[in-house]
């Protein structure tokens, strides 16, 4: 059985070999890497207590050798119970963790054991206080832990997201820990070292960094390393505690103000020291006045705090440019008062107002306050954003978090201040926010400056009554409001196919110097160009592209993903009309010039600008761009565009072009094809084509010899024409018609080419005096030429003269 001593305090160590076969026991409970020196089991459940003994079967316990051993703990585990909350606060080197509830403490020989020079306990009426000198310079750590709380030397200060949060109900300052994790606590408690009055609100989280002290007339909060601390030299001080949150307030009426610095903005307020709260029109109209005149008439000496007063008076008035003119004036005669918080809290809000980017703002990165984090989302969002779509959506997740936190703060400032800010903010959010933001938006009152941002926020979720929202938003006389309520509505409309993607495009550009006015141009330019695209009108959806670019630039606008769908629509498009081929002409020629260095689009657009030559019906320029257009291409895709090129040469019977564009014949670098042949047959009846132009007979028949497909046999039929060889075209013709009329289709009627074929072999061996073919195409194809137009002609050419010789003898 342990002792006291050991049931009460237990040393932690860092993990020892013997305690190495327990890493999962002590991790739930402490930090890892942790470990126990006594018995853990008081805070152990049945299960990990199981776990325990299976793990120290056969280890043996650890033995520290106090005179021959230096201390080796890191920090102590101080059993006060589950869900204690304390205050935690330095005097000098001396550590003071106050902690509700009376707790047995026996802390008798921990000297030499841990990093700690004297620990002491004593249980009150209803606290019990642990002192714990620390060494010199050390920064001691307090977090809860299992049924207890853990005592160490921290590597650096708490992160501020540790700090209490500040702010104001009526008269009283109050203090929200930044965890509900547990019950608070309110204790009165004498300073050890000077008998001060302290009030301790004991929590479990939340700390009050320098930041955060504030001095008022009878009072004084202190830093801390959990909780608060309170010195009150003032009986009618009094801090009480309700809900979540703890109340610093004056007991019974009074004239003295709380605070000599003023009254605070709403919860969640830092320390910048500017006020914004509410005040009727007229008072801040005179406040405005009053302050004018005291900063004209200050001393030299009182200038600059008279001129920052009259900022922040022109600030609750939400008078961007006179909080900048009269910030300039201030800087420019005393440079160094640019530090001070209450200063680049009034720059953040110049640059909000005038809606200009201020670089140097960008590493104000002090306080911790909700109302700090708004005001650094507001200045990041007048920035651009760059970067990937990826980076750009996590910027704006970032800015939309800043903003949600201090939103609520808003709500206190002075009227023309908040009309300015929360429908902007509250937007913001809304579009691109996460759902834990947005949330911040139903705990707004609901009035104008929000309704916007909750009707966006219900189309986004799908809300049944967001249509009904936006329409009547739609007819709200704000500038600023119906044409983005428009936007929204028309964006659902699209996606939901309320309205024809046209529709939708055509009614966007309609309306774009509205959107241009309320700030959403270049949304609304995308949105047009997602509709046209949608509704497969490539010719508005490439407009669109153009027209944004010479606003925005083409660097980022509309995305290379929606230009690539454009270009591939233009390229791909079948129904191409006269009318509108002019007009793409000419947009096809500029986004030739706009992506000079993308292969991918420059293909597509060729592509699209070849089609629209070939529908005017003209082939010079179609030929300039089939040239250029093989300079992206490879493979198949370049014979055919060649073959098509050399066409269009031979078309326009310009042979030099035909042999400049077709390739040289290069027997050993072409592989063979099936049939034994070296070259495509397409590239073979060119070839052909291009010596019959020359009068090459012998050369045309030559490449076409020992082909056997119909296109050659009756291109071959008709070299020999050419040289009156009629045998020999009946020769190339006969094998064509027998396989022509095998691949027949309907074998009632003869078609139109099929019986051309026919009628040109008829000819032929009559010319040669071939009786044997003639026999056989009357009696093979007599019956079906009998009812075509041609039966006449094919009678007579197949038939006998009076004189007895077959026609054409």
């Amino acid at each position: 059985m342990l002792g006291r001593r050991c049931l009460c305090v237990l040393i932690v160590l860092m993990l020892s070999e013997s305690a190495s076969a327990l890493p999962s026991t002590g991790s739930a409970l402490l930090p890892s890497g942790w470990s126990f020196l006594n018995d853990p089991s008081p805070l152990l459940s049945k299960k990990e207590k199981a776990a325990v003994e299976r793990a120290n079967v056969g280890v043996q316990p650890v033995i520290q050798a106090k005179e021959d051993v230096a201390p080796t703990a890191t920090g102590l585990w101080l059993p006060l119970g589950e869900m204690t909350p304390v205050a935690a606060f330095q005097n000098g080197r001396r550590l003071l963790i106050v902690a509700a509830g009376r707790h047995a403490i026996d802390t008798a020989g921990l000297t030499n054991d841990t990093p700690f020079e004297a620990v002491s306990a004593r249980v009150m009426a209803d606290v019990t206080a642990v002192s714990i000198l620390c060494p010199e310079g050390a920064i001691p750590s307090v977090r809860p832990a299992g049924h207890g709380w853990t005592v160490s030397l921290a590597q650096q200060p708490a992160s501020p997201t540790d700090a209490m949060l500040l702010g104001q109900d009526g008269g009283a300052l109050t203090f929200m820990p930044p965890r509900t994790d547990g019950a608070l606590a309110v204790v009165t408690f004498r300073d050890p070292d000077s008998g001060r009055r302290l009030l301790l609100g004991l929590s479990r989280s939340g700390s009050i960094s320098g930041d955060l002290i504030r001095r008022g007339a009878g009072f004084e909060v202190r830093p801390s390393l959990t909780g608060l601390v309170i010195a009150a030299d003032d009986d009618a001080i009094e801090l009480r505690q309700s809900g979540k949150q703890f109340f610093l307030d004056r007991v019974g009426p009074g004239d003295t103000p709380l605070l000599a610095g003023g009254k605070l903005a709403a919860y969640g307020a830092s320390d910048a020291g500017v006020s914004l709260a509410d005040s009727a029109p007229e008072n801040l109209r005179d406040s405005v006045h009053r302050a004018w005149i005291a900063a004209a008439t200050a001393s030299a000496g009182q200038r600059f705090d008279a001129r920052v007063r009259l900022a922040q008076a022109a600030a609750r008035l939400a008078n961007g440019a006179l909080v900048s003119q009269v910030l300039q004036a201030a800087l420019e005669d005393q440079p160094e008062g640019g530090a001070r918080k209450d200063v680049r809290r009034l720059k953040q809000i110049a640059a909000v107002l005038n809606g200009r980017a201020d670089q140097s703002l960008l590493t104000e990165e002090e306080g911790a306050a909700p109302e700090d984090q708004f005001w650094r989302g507001m200045v990041r969002a007048q920035f651009p954003l760059v970067g990937d779509g990826r980076d750009v959506n996590a910027q704006r997740t970032l800015i939309a978090s800043l903003i949600a936190a201090g939103l609520p703060s808003v709500s206190a400032y002075s009227q023309p201040l908040r009309h300015r800010l929360l429908p902007v903010g509250a937007e913001w959010v809304a579009r691109y926010g996460t759902a834990k933001d947005r949330g911040v938006l139903s705990s707004l009152p609901l009035g104008p400056e929000t309704a916007l941002a909750r009707a966006l926020v219900a189309t986004d979720t799908r809300a049944s009554d967001a249509r009904e929202q936006l329409e009547k938003l739609a007819h709200d006389p704000a500038p600023l409001i119906w044409p983005v309520a428009r936007e929204a509505a028309l964006k659902r409309d699209l996606e939901t196919g309320a309205l024809p993607a046209k529709a939708v495009g055509e009614r966007v550009d309609a309306l774009m110097p509205a959107f241009r006015m309320a700030g959403r141009e270049r949304e609304a330019r995308l949105l047009s160009i997602d509709a046209f695209i949608k509704g497969k009108e490539w010719r508005a959806a490439q407009q669109g592209v153009q027209d944004g670019q010479a606003v925005y630039g083409q660097e980022d606008f509309p995305g290379h993903d929606r230009v690539i769908v454009i270009a591939r629509g233009l390229a791909e498009q079948k129904n191409i009309e006269m009318p509108g081929a002019l007009a793409e002409v000419e947009l096809l020629k500029s986004a030739l010039t706009i992506t000079p260095n993308d292969p991918t689009l420059q293909t597509y657009f060729l592509k699209a600008l070849d089609r629209r030559y070939a529908v005017l019906g003209l082939p010079a320029a179609q030929r300039m761009v089939l040239r250029r257009l093989l300079r992206n291409q490879q493979g198949a895709e370049h014979q055919d565009t060649m073959l098509k090129l050399v066409r269009l040469d031979l078309d326009a019977g310009d042979l030099g072009a035909a042999l400049h564009d077709l390739p040289a014949e290069k027997p050993e670098d072409v592989s063979a094809l099936p049939g034994g042949q070296l070259e495509a047959l397409d590239v073979t009846l060119l070839r052909a084509e291009i010596a019959q132009a020359q009068h090459d007979l012998p050369k045309a028949e030559r490449y076409l010899t020992g082909r056997t497909e119909v296109q050659a046999l009756k291109m071959r039929a008709k070299l020999m024409e050419q040289a009156k060889d009629w045998a020999g075209a009946v020769s190339a013709l006969k094998p064509a018609l027998d396989a022509a009329w095998a691949a027949r289709k309907d074998a009632s009627t003869l078609s139109v080419e099929l019986e051309a074929l026919v009628l040109e072999l008829a000819g032929d061996a009559s010319r040669a005096h071939d009786g044997a073919t003639l026999t056989m195409l009357k009696k093979q194809y007599g019956s079906s030429m009998e009812h075509s137009s041609s039966a006449g002609v094919f009678n007579l050419l197949v038939g006998e003269s009076p004189a007895g010789l077959p026609v054409g003898g």
